[in-house]
C-alpha cells in the first residue's frame, strides 16, 4: 500500500503538470488532497504511535477536511446512478437484439466496442451532473 500511495501521487502530479489558467488552483487542491491521504495512510501503518505521530495524523485529517470539496463535486448521486443503470439496461437490450443477427466471428469486436461505448456513456452521465 505504501508503494501504491507513492506511485499514485507521482502519476497524478504528471497528469496534472500543465493545467490551464483556470485549472491551476483545482489541480493544486487535488494534488494536496491525494498527498494528505497518502501521508495519513502511511502514518496509520506505524506499529506504535506517540503524541507527535497522533498530532501529525490530526493535522492530516484537518487538511483532508479542508480539501475534500475538490472530489465532492464529482461524486455520483443516487439519481445519477439510476440514470446509469437505466442506460446500461437499455444498451444491454439493444445488444441482445443485435447479437441475434450477427455472425459469431464479429461478436468479440462488437463486445469491445460496446464496452467502450458503455464507459463513455457512464462517464458522460456522471460528469454531466
Amino acid at each position: 500500500m505504501r508503494n501504491l500511495g507513492r506511485c499514485i501521487l507521482k502519476v497524478l502530479a504528471m497528469a496534472l503538470r500543465q493545467p490551464g489558467g483556470a485549472q491551476v488552483i483545482s489541480f493544486k487542491h487535488a494534488l494536496g488532497y491525494v498527498r494528505v491521504l497518502v501521508d495519513f495512510n502511511m502514518m496509520v501503518q506505524y506499529r506504535s504511535h506517540m503524541s507527535d505521530t497522533i498530532a501529525y495524523m490530526e493535522d492530516y485529517l484537518d487538511q483532508f477536511q479542508k480539501l475534500k470539496d475538490i472530489v465532492l463535486e464529482f461524486r455520483v448521486t443516487k439519481r445519477t446512478q439510476d440514470k446509469v443503470d437505466k442506460q446500461q439496461k437499455e444498451i444491454l437490450h439493444q445488444k441482445a437484439l443485435v447479437i441475434e443477427q450477427v455472425a459469431p466471428s464479429l461478436l468479440h469486436r462488437m463486445r469491445d466496442n460496446n464496452r467502450q461505448e458503455e464507459n463513455d456513456v457512464c462517464l458522460d452521465l456522471v460528469c454531466g451532473e
